[in-house]
């Protein structure tokens, strides 16, 4: 096998130059780097990442310990807990399987002893927390003990199961279930009991006549205790079990051991459960339990004194996945008139259910921008349009005068609207403080760059010597730019670590103006700050165009008159970065790309709210099912598959559901970033304007100076003077 004096002589550099290559310290050349590293490569040398983690003074080092990765609530908290870590580039950590046996967990510990870990988080199958106090040698503060509770434990996390409990019960006595079965982990450890004894206690409070048969098993053990409920021939109504490991037993029990079908099955599981008839189940934030777990692990101390968190649950009642029967007959119909995204396809994927759930039909006619916004702009013409998706440029200008407030669909749709934040409701939904529509691919502006580019060595060192400043994410336009065009001198067309650094869309003035107004922004412009008229500040106009126009020369630039193709060539490994709109960005977390996204605010930090809201027609006589319509896709449920499905919403549950955070890892930024988004489509007066129409009008204006038909100051004051003539 090669060795670092090999590497070194065929790179034709000292010893130590390849030793400060391979483990990323010193101060070495990209000549000599990038010779040391095809050495390496050409010698078929690899690094031990632990011996370089060893080598590390400075490792943080985190010992994650589990009984096993099999039974659903140990994966999805390890795969949190993996994800959350992610955050913290500096800390790594190691997972130990204990099997659940007392043995294997000692031998853990002492590897873990012997490894220097500071932190552990850890299932424990040993009855007292001083063992590993004991054996450790680190504070109680850095170790978290989750789900059972070992005696003198200083800092315990586990679910809070008073809502399932109160809403498993309440299911029962509307049912009318009496010959109850419970399938329960061991009920020696607290977090078991807290779960076995509030149900039973809870049950025998509210329904008097109930008959209650516990089982208790380990991991290990319960296929085989599943089958003592099908011993004889009594019939259980129900049988409540703690997870999907237990359910999956009892159905399996069923069919092979019981005489009788299989009663129904009421569980508690990740948001993700089967679904079947007879099958229940309440979902439980076992994902949000990880991250909360790794967070105030690293984040707080408890002075000593003992720390009990108990984690809510995504839901407040049991989900029945079952069919609604309705009358084929009525032959209902409601047309939708949408844009192309990948909402509008997450949604037609979904109303197979929607027809099953209600009987009714949703035409979907999806129409380029320009012919949607001249269809809305003449509705009384397009009758036979119920639902219409408005962008929210538009929203406010065309809200009073084609929808109907939401209060009047139905029996009245605006308690949808607690499902958002205040921020979302009050741009995404009210009009001079009445509700018109329901936020719909609601989108904010979010940068998206390469971590795998940002994070090679050669290319932070090439950066630095070419411009003495540190390759890192950039925080101002001027940085972004520098970047861009580093990268631009760099490019190799056929060598995805040297994309391009940047892209503009100059295909249409409403692109041109929203890249503009990054800018704009940026700098510290606004259209409307006193007046009713839009105008754009001249000397902070002047500037910001001026960075504009230069960044054309270097950037990639794009001719269509969407932001697909920008999309599509950052998903292709073609652009280091990408500034645009999350709800346009989604279908590029399935990509093979996924692992190297990087994210965060856009450079200086006010972004541009983007997507739309979906409202009724004023022409539409449905209102009654169109109340259908909006309930069956503002359920949670919808709006998970919705999203995970590559869709876009920012309901406030969202933040908290860690299988779409961990599928769409910038959904948590996004979602804080609504706050501070700007999109000026309403005075300071409260009168709505047109937005659209001044976008046109300055998008217009920056192509004359861009193609040099007039001259910057020329177009800007260009500019004013029509927004003036149009607006005032």
């Amino acid at each position: 096998m090669a060795n670092i004096k090999d590497i070194a002589k065929l790179a034709g550099v000292a010893h130590g130059t390849v030793s400060n290559v391979l483990n990323n310290k010193g101060n070495v050349s990209v000549k000599k780097m990038e010779a040391v590293l095809a050495a390496a490569k050409q010698m078929g040398y690899q690094l031990s990442v632990k011996g370089q983690q060893l080598r590390s003074s400075n490792d943080h080092k985190i010992a994650v310990i589990l009984p096993q990765l099999v039974s659903e609530k140990y994966t999805v908290l390890f795969n949190a807990i993996r994800q959350t870590l992610l955050n913290y580039p500096d800390i790594t950590y190691d997972l130990f399987i204990t099997d659940g046996l007392e043995f294997n967990e000692l031998k853990v510990l002492e590897r873990v002893q012997a490894g220097e870990y500071k932190q552990v988080i850890t299932v424990t199958c040993l009855d007292n927390a001083n063992i590993y106090f004991d054996a450790l040698q680190i504070s109680p503060d850095d170790i978290i003990f989750v789900y059972r509770k070992p005696i003198d434990a200083q800092r315990f996390f586990t679910l809070n199961y008073d809502q399932p409990i109160d809403s498993i019960v309440e299911y029962l006595f509307d049912k009318r279930l009496t010959n109850i079965g419970v399938i329960a982990e061991e009920n020696h450890w607290v977090g078991n009991q807290s779960f076995a004894t509030k149900l039973e206690e809870k049950i025998r409070k509210q329904i008097s006549n109930a008959k209650i048969t516990m089982q208790y098993s380990s991991d290990n053990e319960v296929y085989k205790e599943a089958f003592n409920f099908f011993t004889d021939s009594t019939a259980l109504d129900v049988i409540i079990a703690q997870d999907t490991e237990r359910a999956k037993c009892i159905t399996q029990a069923s069919f092979y051991g019981g005489l009788n079908s299989c009663p129904e099955v009421v569980y508690l599981s990740d948001s993700a459960s089967f679904i079947a008839n007879g099958i229940l189940d309440y979902p439980v934030n076992y994902a949000q339990l990880g991250k909360e777990v790794v967070e105030q692990l690293l984040s707080s101390s408890t002075d000593g004194k003992t720390e009990i968190v108990e984690i809510s649950n995504l839901n407040v009642s049991v989900e029945r996945h079952s069919l609604i029967t309705f009358d084929r007959n009525a032959n209902q119909t409601l047309n939708l008139l949408t844009l192309p995204s990948p909402s509008t396809n997450a949604l037609i994927k979904l109303l197979p259910h929607f027809y099953k759930q209600t009987g009714i039909t949703l035409n979907v006619s999806i129409r380029p921008y320009e012919e949607v916004l001249d269809i809305l702009n003449n509705i009384e013409q397009y009758s036979y349009f119920d639902l219409v998706r408005i962008d929210i440029a538009s929203f406010p200008w065309l809200a009073e005068k084609i929808l109907t407030p939401l209060d009047q669909i139905g029996n009245g749709i605006d308690d949808l609207l607690n499902y958002f934040s205040d921020a979302v409701k009050l741009k995404f939904s009210y009009v001079n403080n009445l509700a018109y529509a329901t936020p719909f691919d609601t989108s904010i502006q979010l940068l998206f760059y390469r971590k795998d580019i940002f994070d090679s060595p050669i290319l932070k060192r090439m950066f630095y010597e070419k411009n003495n400043k540190e390759l890192s994410v950039p925080k101002t336009f001027d940085e972004f730019d520098l970047i861009a065009r580093f990268f631009n001198e760099i490019h190799r067309t056929d060598d995805p670590q040297r994309p391009e650094g940047a892209s503009s869309s100059i295909g249409g003035a409403r692109l041109i103006a929203t890249e503009f107004l990054q800018r704009y922004y940026a700098n510290g412009g606004r259209l409307l700050s006193t007046k009713s008229t839009p105008q754009l500040n001249d000397e902070i106009a002047v500037a910001s165009l001026q960075a504009y126009i230069n960044q054309l020369r270097f950037n990639k630039n794009f001719q269509g008159m969407w932001w697909d193709e920008p999309v599509k060539s950052f998903e292709n490994s073609e652009l280091a970065m990408l500034i645009t709109y999350m709800n346009l960005f989604n279908d590029v977390a399935h990509s093979k790309l996924s692992p190297n996204i990087g994210f965060a605010s856009v450079p200086g930090e006010i972004p541009q709210i983007g997507g739309g809201v979906i409202g009724l027609s004023k022409q539409s006589q449905k209102g009654n099912i169109a109340e259908q319509f909006y309930r069956w896709l503002y359920s949670p449920d919808v709006m998970d598959h919705l999203v995970m499905l590559g869709g876009n919403s920012v309901y406030q549950d969202l933040k908290d559901n860690q299988p779409i955070c961990y599928r769409y890892p910038w959904l948590s930024l996004a979602y804080n970033e609504l706050s501070k988004g700007i999109r000026e489509n309403v005075t300071v007066a409260g009168e709505t304007i047109d937005l659209r129409k001044v976008e046109h009008i300055i998008g217009q204006g920056i192509m004359n100076a861009v193609y040099k038909i007039m001259s910057i100051d020329e177009a800007i004051e260009n500019i004013n003077k029509m927004l003036r003539l149009q607006f005032s």
